[in-house]
């Protein structure tokens, strides 16, 4: 009994312990359960911060935050988005401001693109709370950014006349700007610079009126919000009519507000209308406003709250300038300046010169009662509801693998340079512009640098000397010695014109904006000499006051690449010059002023430009390379240009149809075969009779009298321009004669084979005739009369009988001959002209694309080009109008047997050109301003390759239906 009774308790016992354990266990798996479900609220809440509305998203960081990291959120410090090592001093410092600190954003220096986006990325992933990136893109990234777009500076976007420009640079700076992950641009530069001596503004500035510059800025801040980015207006409230840089010292501007109210502040109104989302305010010193001593409007409550926030209502980031500089930093310390700048109404401290003293200062005085840590709220509730509308709260990185689609894009840069080419300003020219690209002035180019940069000029000094044969190249730069100046002051004398291209830029930490004294004096002594010359200011348009005497005054403003390109368009007529002057230049330009002269050559552009549908020219290439596929030919290179622009230059196939053959390149050379008769033979028998020394109706045997043989006494000139002479069209010479003289004699000799002006037969022997009469009348040979008179002058450097053998590896072979024991390959592959020593009037010539396209070109303006008149308009008119047997005199026509079958109607019936037989044509379409250049080797390796005649009407169609109207 005893023991059940026992046992019964030793199992009742167990059964209190075991429910003991179990309700234990059962709460702790409850407690683990809770846990766990906190667990995933906490995740579930950390997750859902992507979906919050604006003010739930901001209050959550408002509650979060303490005191400390509400002040890091109004500081921003510096960054450059170069390569860092991870153990680098620099990017330690980064690292703890990001992530101990929580400063609100970077502000990012000059860098790579590629850089600045990995670096970028990896501080948004180490911050709390998204950073705030900002940059100063004035002139677009490249700016602070290499190898993006450059444009114009402010000045030269206003200097176009065209605001919709400014809005385009605000657009793509944007777009370009967000792809590498900056969301806050310190620009526009609304400044109004009227004051010329201003040595920080300057070309930052869109001009000297409140109007301009309003203009100008409004549609720039509209392009950059546009596109996603804050814009910022600056420097508030005004720093246009300083004369001191703020880097150095701080500006004073003694003047009154209603003097701010009416030049100043205009800009700033109208920006703030336009909904500018940012202001930056300037380190100046107003005492009419702020009677403390030295008081920088940074830190100025009057100006920051009492004029920007509450006067002109602004609700938007307020920023300071730099903290670093001297009109701060000169009077006071980096903590008592930062918390000037939080009481004066700032929300963003940009590079304070210490961090975190900053941030302690300002604490500081929140707790002393000395900040009410409500006008800390303040600023950065506006700061979180800015980074939530930028869409930071969702994704604060970049996709780099998106850059290359948007930054440097052909878009961009097609834009970058038409703002350019807009933005040139002729100021001055007395009769010096534009230069002729070929001509026999010897031209001194002097770059004239304010710096030691060695790379500065560079880049205009490579477009002159593509363009300019007969020049010399100087550089003086602050390494320049006496000596060295006074040796290119000797040499002034062995040269007809100076240019002198003047890089005096804006930078900050200068105290003027002026050449230094060497150099002025050195500039001055050169524009005294009493040779023409030409200024070029690629920066400071002010620097001309100076040196009023220059023949001419060109303002580039910049030396940004497509600026330093167009200038060289500008200088050399292949762009119509369009800028105006935003500002005046005191004692030598009103404000507006900027001259122009005619495009006077050709040069590249886009297809558009020369009015010509880029799409539909595109199918060119189609139609060309399906032509080398179908062995029309093993090469060709074609041109179209239209209004002045080539917009289609490219080249197909290979020289010859070896497997090794090179590659055919735009510049290649071909033997022109009949375009002899109007690129050599025509054009020298137009100019003699331009100059009165011969007659069309003369009689052939006026100049070679055995030309009247048989019966041909009373064939003219004329005769044989329009095929209609009564020759035959052509005779095996080089088989029944030993000798250029035989030949000759046997022409002469020739009787007619039907009445003159009776019918029209294409004739060689006609030409091969005029080539003679040229020799005759000039008493030179005709490949050095064509060439003193046309080419050399004209810069058509690959034309040229007799190729020299260097140029062997350019030109293309033509027909394979037995006689020769291999191709024709450098010599002409006529056999007549060859026999008559390579130059005849009828075949012979050798040439490229560009060259025939230059000639042209003269021949489309009416016997002009570049600056040079080589026929008066009334001899090109009558040469190349249509005569009663459809024939031009010596041009083909659209109507002749030769024209209808290359053209086919498709460029009107007053076309005019010539075709050669070796697979080369060049026509005119003369109510559209168009030329076409094929040039084709379809004699390789046999002429019995006639499959060119058809692809030439293929092209010619494809070409007129690129035409866009007018």
């Amino acid at each position: 009994m005893r023991k059940t009774i026992l046992l019964f308790l030793a199992l009742a016992l167990s059964m209190v312990l075991l429910s003991i354990v179990i309700t234990k266990v059962a709460g702790n798996v409850r407690k683990d359960m809770l846990l766990s479900q906190q667990s995933q609220q906490r995740k579930k809440k950390k997750v859902d911060l992507t979906n919050l509305t604006k003010d739930q998203w901001v209050n959550y960081w408002m509650k979060k935050l303490t005191l400390e990291e509400k002040v890091a959120q109004m500081i921003m410090p510096d960054a450059r988005g170069v390569f860092l090592a991870r153990d680098n001093k620099e990017f330690k410092r980064l690292v703890r401001y990001v992530k101990d600190k929580k400063v609100g954003g970077l502000i990012f220096f000059r860098g790579d693109v590629y850089e600045t986006a990995e670096m970028i990325n990896y501080f948004q992933k180490i911050a709390e709370i998204p950073l705030l990136i900002s940059a100063d893109f004035e002139w677009g990234t490249a700016m602070r950014l290499d190898n993006t777009t450059h444009f114009p500076p402010a000045m030269g976007i206003a200097a176009t006349g065209k605001p919709e420009y400014a809005y385009e640079v605000g657009k793509i700076t944007a777009i370009e700007g967000r792809a590498i992950g900056i969301h806050q641009n310190y620009a526009p530069t609304v400044d109004v610079n009227n004051n010329y001596k201003n040595p920080i503004i300057n070309i930052r500035s869109f001009g000297e009126t409140p109007e301009i510059v309003s203009k100008f800025a409004v549609e720039f801040i509209r392009g950059l919000q546009e596109g996603g980015m804050i814009a910022t207006a600056k420097h508030f409230p005004g720093h246009g009519d300083t004369d001191v840089d703020s880097h150095l010292d701080l500006p004073v501007i003694n003047y009154s507000k209603s003097r701010l109210d009416s030049i100043e502040l205009p800009p700033f109104k109208e920006s703030i209308k336009a909904g500018v989302k940012s202001i930056m305010v300037a380190h100046i010193f107003y005492p009419q406003i702020d009677t403390g001593r030295g008081l920088p409007s940074t830190l100025s409550y009057n100006i920051v709250t009492g004029i920007l926030k509450k006067e002109l209502g602004f609700k938007g980031l307020i920023v300071t300038d730099a903290m670093t500089m001297r009109g701060v930093t000169k009077l006071y310390s980096n903590a008592l300046a930062s918390v000037l700048a939080v009481k004066a109404g700032n929300d963003i401290i940009l590079i304070p010169p210490d961090v975190e003293e900053a941030i302690d200062a300002i604490v500081k005085a929140v707790k002393r009662g000395d900040i009410p840590e409500e006008r800390i709220n303040e600023s950065v509730r506006k700061i979180l509801e800015f980074k939530y509308d930028l869409g930071l709260h969702r994704n604060r990185f970049v996709d780099l693998s998106k850059i290359p689609e948007l930054v440097a894009t052909e878009e961009h840069l097609r834009k970058a340079k038409d703002i350019s080419r807009a933005s040139i300003t002729v100021v001055k020219n007395d009769n010096v512009l534009p230069l002729m690209q070929f001509d026999s002035k010897k031209i001194l180019l002097i770059t004239l640098v304010d710096s030691n940069d060695p790379n500065s000029g560079s880049s205009f000094v490579s477009e002159i000397a593509k363009r300019y044969d007969n020049i010399s190249f100087e550089r003086v730069d602050l390494r320049s010695t006496i000596d060295e100046l006074n040796a290119i002051l000797s040499k002034l004398n062995n040269f007809d014109l100076v240019i002198v291209s003047a890089y005096v830029r804006v930078r900050a930490y200068q105290a003027s904006l002026s050449l230094p004294e060497k150099q002025a004096k050195f500039l001055k002594q050169v524009v005294d000499s009493g040779k023409p010359v030409i200024l070029i200011s690629f920066g400071n348009p002010y620097i001309v006051i100076d040196y009023p005497s220059v023949k001419a005054y060109i303002c580039s403003y910049s030396d940004a690449q497509p600026v330093v390109e167009a200038t060289a368009e500008v200088l050399f007529g292949e762009i119509s010059p369009q800028g105006k002057l935003p500002i005046s230049i005191p004692g030598f330009a009103r404000l507006g002023t900027g001259l122009s002269y005619p495009q006077t050559t050709l040069r590249y552009g886009y297809p558009d430009e020369a009015g010509l549908d880029a799409n539909k020219l595109a199918k060119l290439d189609t139609i060309m390379e399906k032509a080398i596929q179908d062995s029309v030919t093993p090469g060709a290179v074609l041109l179209v240009a239209r209004n002045g622009v080539i917009a289609y230059h490219k080249a197909f196939g290979t020289y010859s149809y070896d497997p090794y053959s090179r590659k055919v390149n735009p510049g290649s050379i071909y033997d022109m075969a009949s375009i002899t008769k109007v690129a050599a033979t025509t054009i020298s028998i137009m100019k003699l009779y331009d100059e009165g020394k011969i007659d069309l109706d003369d009689p052939v045997a006026k100049y070679i009298p055995k030309f009247a043989q048989n019966g041909k006494g009373n064939v003219t000139i004329k005769n044989l321009l329009l095929h209609n002479s009564g020759l035959p069209s052509w005779k095996p010479f080089f088989k029944l004669c030993k000798t250029p003289n035989e030949i000759l004699d046997s022409i002469y000799a020739q009787p007619l084979v039907y009445k003159t002006g009776d019918s029209t037969v294409y004739s060689d022997l006609g030409f091969i005739t005029l080539g003679k009469i040229v020799e005759v009348v000039t008493g030179m040979p005709l490949e050095q009369y064509v060439s003193k008179t046309f080419y050399i002058p004209l810069g058509m450097k690959s034309t040229t009988f007799l190729p020299p053998k260097g140029w062997i590896d350019n030109i293309a072979p033509t027909e394979y001959d037995s006689s020769l024991g291999g191709f024709v390959h450098g010599v002409v592959h006529d056999e007549n002209a060859r026999a008559l020593g390579g130059v005849s009037g009828h075949a012979g010539l050798f040439s490229n694309a560009r060259d025939l396209a230059v000639l042209m070109q003269m021949i489309l303006n009416r016997g002009e080009y570049g600056g040079k008149r080589f026929f008066k308009n009334e001899t090109v008119e009558l040469f190349i109008k249509r005569w009663a047997n459809n024939r031009g005199l010596g041009w083909d026509n659209a109507l002749s047997p030769y024209g209808k079958s290359a053209l086919d109607g498709a460029f009107g019936e007053n076309a005019f050109g010539h075709t050669g037989f070796t697979g080369t044509s060049v026509y005119v379409y003369p109510e559209k301003n168009l030329i076409a250049v094929l040039l084709t080797n379809r004699v390789h390796p046999t002429r019995a390759n006639n499959k060119h005649i058809q692809l030439r009407k293929i092209v010619h169609k494809a070409i007129a239906e690129a035409i866009l109207s007018p």
